[in-house]
């Protein structure tokens, strides 16, 4: 027979496992738990904030654009004599000389 057994000498050769790193692992975890989760709470609502700023801003900026487009053809409508003749009459009612303005009048307004 063998002088030490097969289970024996196992279990004599294993150091005792240490609990001391298991302990300081758990309170390291659960003060940067506690440390970051304010932060990164704080960061994931500034990041919202921010989305919708920018989904806002990228709807201003295409109303925008479309605004100095129409403004842009209406600036080269403007260099044209019919589209002037045409605000003339339209706006301030104006007319050629020899010409009877006629305006119609509907029921209730006057």
């Amino acid at each position: 027979m063998p002088l030490y057994s097969e289970g024996k000498r196992f279990s004599e050769s294993l150091p005792p496992e240490p609990k001391w790193g298991k302990i300081l692992f758990i309170v390291l975890f659960t003060f940067a738990l506690f440390f970051f989760s304010p932060r990164f709470s704080a960061k994931v609502a500034e990041y919202m904030r921010f989305s919708r700023e920018l989904e806002d801003l990228t709807y201003q900026e295409r109303e925008i654009r479309a605004e100095v487009e129409r403004l842009a053809k209406e600036r080269r409508y403007l260099e044209e004599d019919w589209y002037i003749e045409k605000l003339a009459r339209e706006k301030l009612k104006l007319v050629k000389p020899g010409e009877i303005l006629v305006r119609v009048i509907k029921p209730g307004e006057e």
